[in-house]
């Protein structure tokens, strides 16, 4: 089947037929707060919902209504430093950082899709996370070296940008061996960073060639489904007293 009939089956079907093209996949699954199509948003409420997260920022926002306004966070933080974007805070994501006392249980990184500031952008999260708290992060999974260019501009026109941002997490990849990582095959690449452990990645992460070759290992993809059984709806570990835990660790933060 083409990928254009199997759009229209998903839709159709909602979601039933489930396929893959350069975005990655594309399905409907049952997450923490309901049956949703696989993106980015059902990921961040998946784990709002699982939990118990109240406090979320995003990083980079232009239309609120595109993802901000759909989270189901109580308390929820925009920064974007573009004049027309209806951020809470019209500024750089480094200025922002710069005057922040807040601490966030969920990030959601979505700004200058370059390495560098992908970098910091993870860097300063880390360092305004709550216990327990996580970060995802768009456009880490560039199907094609265009996709994975510098500059969003292309000849005059716009076309999709997933720009650099993989290699600011794939430099985490390989110094950090203190976090979890990996990255979702859905949505151009959502990416997960918490606390935890990782076995670092030992090879280059200087090119697309490199990306390319080693795209599974530098990134650690995985499914959705991989995702869900990460962190399933039915928490084993859960306890009644997690979100009295978790409003403790906010004030004494």
């Amino acid at each position: 089947m083409t990928s254009k009939l199997l759009r229209w089956l998903n839709r159709r079907l909602n979601g039933v037929v489930g396929y893959r093209d350069e975005m990655g996949t594309h399905g409907t699954y049952d997450f923490s707060h309901g049956r949703h199509a696989a993106d980015r948003i059902a990921l961040v409420n998946h784990l709002v919902s699982l939990y118990d997260y109240d406090d979320y920022l995003e990083i980079g926002v232009r239309r609120k209504a595109d993802m901000h306004d759909r989270i189901i966070a109580r308390n929820r933080i925009s920064v974007d430093p573009a004049e027309d974007a209806e951020a809470d805070f019209n500024m750089t994501s480094d200025a922002f950082f710069s005057q922040n006392r807040k601490v966030f249980d969920i990030v959601f990184i979505d700004g200058l899709h370059t390495g560098e500031q992908v970098y910091r952008d993870i860097e300063n999260s880390l360092a305004a996370l709550k216990p327990g708290g996580c970060i995802l992060l768009h456009d880490l999974n560039p199907p094609t070296a265009q996709h994975a260019r510098e500059i969003y501009e292309l000849d005059g026109a716009y076309p999709a940008w997933n720009g650099t941002s993989w290699q600011g997490y794939a430099r985490f990849r390989k110094e950090e061996p203190n976090l979890e990582m990996y990255v979702v095959d859905v949505d151009w690449g959502v990416g997960f960073v918490r606390r935890g452990r990782q076995k670092c990645y030992p090879g280059a992460i200087g090119s697309y060639d490199d990306l390319e070759r080693d795209r599974s290992e530098i990134l650690n993809l995985v499914s959705v489904r991989d995702f869900l059984q990460r962190h399933p709806s039915q928490r084993l570990d859960w306890s009644p007293f997690d979100p009295l835990k978790r409003r403790f660790a906010r004030y004494s933060t």
